[in-house]
């Protein structure tokens, strides 16, 4: 729409000032819509870094959702250097004495001759090599006259049968002695290898058998063998690593204290950071500098909804769990309490020490029993449920997106208005200034006929 522009030269009157100033009281009620757009699209910002929050709480309270999680364990060993001890959620508490006999090895292969490069030939003509793999089938490598010594390694480590060939220079590199090594890809007496059929002029034979792991644990004097050097079937939830043989070896599997605190302190963190965050975005605060005092409030400052969520947190996380067979039955015995201000603070002294007297307690608090839900069994169910896609933040949300669209729409519309209203006002001025300067032009002319001066 063309804009008409009016300067008051018949009138006299600042036309364009008129104008823009019935046209600014006219936008107040759109002023009032956007300022309202305004707060309704920090609230949505708002809510959705509040959902943000809650779903990472809802992660680190998963965490802690069972019993065995949060009875974290650790293993220790006496010697390190004849083997290693690692423990995962499950273990038992205790210790138990280790002497490694054996350690498990790989079946090797050589060459008892060697040849002046790798590229050098060796076979005299058309065979083949084969060789198995424990009790495998049996893989063949067709030879000819041309065929290298790393086109064998090559052909042999296609087959990809459970051993890897390698081209080793145990020479120098004035005088070259190139073999082939050839080494079952695990260990343990299952995976021997037996040489089928030598068509080469290498001569590769096995110069090592493969070896199980072999070890005897205190109280009891027939030894335990495994095929692997790392064992996890002997303890529960223990992974060992045989490095060298010898012995006795102490293994002790203890709880992890500072892993739990751990656990449980992000878990805090994560609560505070909701607490934290709907209290800054909650402040009321009043101008006093100006005569009408205007209240600022923040974006979540009467939101029911996040009041409503933050309150039932703090109820399940302060409430008693009844029907627990152990002996603490609330977060506060454990360490865990209510700030003045709504967070939470954790006593890792205090968590320590029920951890150090009755562990198993504390993880069924926290993670429940088969029959009895925990804290953390109790926050992910209402986490859960607030946050899903129609959860209590989501539906909240879409009322206030709903709401931004309908102030999109008045506002629109109210601008709408408002441009004919200020285009309606420039045509009556403009028609105004015409009147103005005709009646000026006839009052000069009739003064003119009328023998007055122009």
């Amino acid at each position: 729409m063309a804009t008409i522009t009016v300067g008051g030269l018949a009138t006299g009157l600042d036309t364009n000032k008129i104008i823009d100033q019935l046209v600014a009281l006219e936008h107040r009620p759109i002023d009032l819509l956007e300022t309202a757009r305004s707060s309704a699209q920090a609230k949505e910002l708002a809510l959705q870094t509040f959902n943000t929050k809650v779903l990472a709480f809802l992660s680190a309270v998963d965490d802690l959702r069972d019993a065995n999680d949060v009875l974290l364990r650790k293993a220790s060993s006496s010697n390190e250097d004849v083997l290693g001890a690692t423990a995962s959620a499950g273990a038992t508490a205790g210790t138990t004495t280790i002497t490694v006999g054996a350690l498990a090895r790989n079946a090797i292969a050589t060459a008892a001759t060697g040849v002046a490069s790798a590229d050098a030939s060796v076979s005299a003509g058309a065979g083949s090599f084969s060789f198995q793999v424990g009790t495998g089938a049996t893989q063949t490598v067709a030879l000819s006259a041309t065929t290298t010594l790393q086109q064998l390694a090559t052909a042999i480590n296609d087959l990809d049968a459970g051993a890897t060939a390698t081209v080793v220079n145990l020479g120098t590199t004035a005088a070259p002695d190139y073999r082939l090594q050839l080494t079952s890809d695990a260990t343990g007496t299952s995976h021997d290898l037996t040489i089928a059929s030598e068509g080469t002029t290498l001569g590769v034979a096995v110069t090592q058998t493969a070896q199980n792991a072999s070890f005897t644990l205190s109280g009891f004097t027939d030894p335990v063998v495994r095929e692997s050097n790392t064992v996890g079937d002997l303890l529960p939830g223990v992974t060992l690593t045989l490095r060298d043989t010898g012995g006795p070896v102490t293994v002790a599997v203890s709880t992890d204290t500072d892993a739990v605190t751990t656990a449980v302190q992000t878990a805090v963190k994560a609560f505070n950071d909701i607490a934290g965050y709907v209290a800054d975005e909650s402040v009321v605060t009043q101008d006093t500098t100006g005569s009408d005092r205007q209240v600022q409030a923040g974006p979540l400052a009467f939101d029911g909804t996040v009041r409503n969520i933050l309150t039932r947190l703090h109820d399940l996380v302060s409430g008693q769990v009844s029907g627990l067979p152990g002996r603490y039955n609330s977060l506060g015995q454990v360490g865990l309490t209510t700030n003045r201000d709504g967070t939470l603070a954790l006593d890792a002294t205090k968590l320590t020490a029920a951890l150090a007297d009755d562990a198993g307690a504390v993880s069924e608090l926290f993670g429940g029993t088969s029959s009895v839900g925990g804290v953390a069994d109790r926050l992910h169910d209402f986490l859960a449920g607030v946050t899903q896609v129609d959860g209590l933040i989501s539906l909240r949300s879409t009322a206030v997106s709903n709401e931004i669209k309908r102030l999109n729409d008045d506002i629109a519309s109210g601008q709408r208005n408002l441009d004919q209203f200020e285009a309606t006002l420039r045509a009556r001025f403009a028609s105004l200034e015409v009147l103005v300067s005709s009646l000026q032009s006839q009052g000069a002319f009739l003064q003119k006929a009328l023998g007055g001066t122009a």
